[in-house]
């Protein structure tokens, strides 16, 4: 497990991939509340709101100029609090319908509570959830980040008719469909705690669908986040959310093991789902679009 794991999440030599599609549940769907956004966040910060507007650089997003800022909540504190521009994630829902042109005047001059992502790579500070300030505040977890060493038998899950199973991280809160027999593991020990699924296909192929939480230390997230900004970074949107493409080999194998991977970035932390293959194995790529598209967050 350890081995696969750093592979990954070493390897990001990008390269290109075939567009996944967008079905099963999308990343706008996972805060469905203000509790929800506050056991997700790594900031929370009030302010007033006085104009919303676009870059040139990022249309797709919308950008919320705020005074007077609070910053409520940190899980890991800043040197100092630099901006008064916060930007919409990927993962905030209908952006351009609430925060654009007539309905955005329904916030301007208004006290906003922002729930957010710390990102690295000098990309500032995104929100997935937005409330007034004037209603209550969510409890923020005392603990955000805790992973024990753990392996859970093989009942929850829902076979298909073509041998591939429906399986459930018990302690990451998602699932995805599996070929062949499959292991729940949370990795606590070590440098790159994470909770992961990992299934093996008739080919000897390896399917992983690994997540990391947010926060201080976060290994995945750093890497992802300086790797989309850099120029021959393979991007998509994978539902709803920023996501790169990647081909690598695995480290130690003479290029006979080679990694396509997806990783992006949800409102809570950051998932990576690959597909480890014999450099002249196939078949088992035949299947990486179903296996990526059946993510589903919970």
């Amino acid at each position: 497990m350890k081995i696969l794991y750093v592979a990954l999440a070493s390897l990001f030599f990008t390269a290109s991939h075939s567009a996944v599609g967008q079905n099963n549940s999308s990343c706008t769907a996972i805060v469905k509340s203000a509790q929800d956004a506050a056991s997700r966040a790594d900031w929370v910060i009030e302010g007033d709101v006085n104009n919303t507007f676009k870059m040139n650089s990022t249309p797709g997003r919308i950008d919320v100029s705020i005074e007077n800022a609070k910053v409520v909540f940190e899980s890991e504190k800043s040197p100092k609090f630099f901006t008064a521009v916060l930007q919409t994630d990927s993962c905030f829902p209908n952006a351009i319908t609430t925060l654009w042109g007539k309905p955005a005047d329904k916030i301007i001059g208004k006290r906003m509570r922002f729930y957010g992502t710390k990102l690295t790579s000098g990309r500032g500070r995104r929100f997935f959830f937005m409330q007034p300030a004037e209603q209550a505040m969510p409890s923020m977890p005392v603990t955000r980040k805790e992973y024990a060493d753990k392996k859970y038998p093989h009942d929850a899950l829902t076979a298909t008719q073509d041998g591939w199973s429906r399986v459930r991280s018990t302690d990451g809160h998602f699932s995805i469909e599996m070929p062949g027999s499959f292991e729940d593991i949370t990795k606590g020990s070590g440098e790159q705690p994470a909770f992961m699924l990992r299934g093996t296909d008739r080919y000897g192929s390896t399917f992983l669908a690994v997540f990391e939480r947010s926060g201080p230390g976060s290994g995945m997230g750093g890497t992802f986040d300086s790797t989309i900004t850099k120029p021959d970074a393979k991007t998509l949107t994978f539902k709803g959310a920023d996501a790169v493409s990647t081909l690598g080999e695995i480290p130690g194998s003479n290029g006979e093991k080679v990694t396509h991977g997806l990783w992006f970035r949800v409102p809570g932390g950051t998932f990576m789902l690959g597909v480890v293959t014999d450099k002249d194995q196939k078949e088992s790529l035949k299947f990486q679009e179903r296996f990526f598209n059946s993510l589903t967050f919970e």
